[in-house]
């Protein structure tokens, strides 16, 4: 057992993955009485896969668990992919899947261009570090659920005003369901953005603190780019608020989704190749390096 857990790859829930969202949209060119099993299977044994490869480096890195930037995006994908099955089996003819799991496999894609290496791993970092990467993580999650929402809204309300008769392979949710998730999600992100943000800004003043030389200096692009991030979310969180009670504010609170998944997309193609200090191991002053008895 413990070999075969050892064996796992990414490319094997990567893999699987795949082959959910290719049946997914075989649904757009013909009706199957199997399919649907198939696509909870495949999706089911890449969640397994996926479960296993993470608990399996939680358990056997020498660092703090899933403390790296490659196990943060992997971690992402693998709350959606988790998000997606469990939609599916509860609205089997929702397709949902045409929307997520290319985000699942984005994630993958950019858990695999990422750093393994941990980052700075003191006990005061470990702990604002958890916090800053939790909040991320639930700001990310709901920026792409609101996307999904929203984009669903959007496919709805044109459908109806174009007076088209319901798809035959597909239910989309009520208009109420969506557009409330739309704006739930907005705000949903905005904060838990501003919190992740926030707690950033601390984690960098403790390493300070510490007498570290590599922290992450403020104007460093992640921090712009994380900053620029909040603002954004936390605009269209207010005005998907203040639009709410008018005809048109579904449709609006939509866009914004969509938009902010836009600007989430780009903030991490940012990070992933723009050049940064976040994320690098610091480094002790040299007087800790010439006296290492002196080091706390």
């Amino acid at each position: 057992m413990v070999e075969f857990v050892s064996g796992i790859s990414v490319v094997c829930f990567a893999a699987s993955y795949a082959v959910a969202l290719l049946c997914e949209a075989s649904r757009l060119l013909f009706r199957s009485g199997v399919r649907g099993a198939a696509m909870i299977a495949f999706a089911a044994a890449g969640l397994v896969a996926h479960t296993l490869f993470l608990g399996w480096r939680a358990t056997h890195e020498p660092a703090v668990p899933l403390s790296s930037a490659f196990d943060w995006y992997l971690l992402a994908a693998w709350v959606l992919a988790g998000g997606y099955l469990w939609l599916t089996i509860a609205n089997p003819r929702t397709p949902v899947g045409l929307f997520m799991l290319p985000v699942v496999l984005g994630l993958i894609g950019a858990a695999q261009v990422s750093s393994r290496a941990p980052f700075p791993q003191s006990p005061a970092t470990q702990i604002w570090g958890a916090i800053h990467g939790s909040f991320n993580l639930a700001a990310s999650v709901a920026v792409a659920i609101g996307a999904l929402a929203g984009c669903l809204w959007l496919i709805q309300a044109g459908r109806l005003a174009r007076k088209q008769p319901p798809l035959r392979s597909f239910r989309l949710p009520s208009l109420e369901r969506l557009a409330h998730t739309t704006e739930r999600t907005l705000a949903i992100a905005a904060w838990t953005a501003a919190a992740g943000f926030l707690s950033g800004i601390i984690l960098n003043a403790v390493n300070r603190q510490r007498g570290l030389l590599e922290t992450v200096p403020w104007n460093d692009p992640v921090v712009l780019r994380m900053a620029g991030l909040v603002v954004w979310l936390v605009t269209a969180a207010a005005a998907a608020r203040v639009t709410s009670r008018r005809a048109d504010g579904p449709r609006i609170a939509s866009w914004l989704s969509l938009v902010s998944f836009g600007v989430l997309t780009a903030s991490i193609l940012w990070g992933l190749f723009g050049a940064t200090r976040h994320g690098v191991p610091p480094i002790q002053p040299a007087a800790a390096h010439a006296n290492p008895e002196a080091t706390p």
